[in-house]
């Protein structure tokens, strides 16, 4: 599969009541699983029907947030407005500290715990892979 088959299929179960299908092609296989229906269902503003990130544990106090999506991270809501976060911030739980631009929809990544922001380690509008680092965290 190429990576042009693997968004066709992402964009068809998108805009489908599957909630979650694998396809196997040639020995690989791919699972797509849609959660679009559950975010319908609730607020927009709920923390619950949006993925977030799990930090990685680097050390006794020392946390990163890593890419949940492949794409172009964004620190702020627009050009106009200030980075959601900055060094030094106190982030809270369910707190939105950034978005990933994945496939052209804008992704929030939210906090899943309570910490301290302790360097930026990305631009805004820089792209990103899954898993990379955005932020280190220091336990608050």
């Amino acid at each position: 599969m190429d990576i042009e088959q693997i968004a066709r299929v992402v964009k068809l179960i998108e805009s489908s009541q599957l909630h979650e299908v694998t396809i196997a092609d040639n020995g690989q296989s791919i699972k797509v699983v849609n959660n679009l229906g559950v975010q319908s269902s609730v607020s927009s503003n709920s923390i619950d029907a949006t993925p977030t990130h799990e930090p990685e544990q680097k050390g006794d106090d020392v946390l990163q947030v890593c890419a949940t999506y492949v794409g172009q991270v964004y620190l702020s809501e627009d050009d106009a407005t200030d980075n959601l976060v900055k060094e030094g911030d106190y982030i809270q739980k369910g707190q939105t500290i950034c978005f990933i631009d994945e496939l052209t929809r804008l992704q929030p990544v939210i906090s899943n715990q309570e910490a301290i922001v302790t360097a930026v380690l990305v631009e805004s509008g820089q792209n990103v892979e899954y898993g990379q680092p955005i932020f280190a965290l220091a336990r608050s």
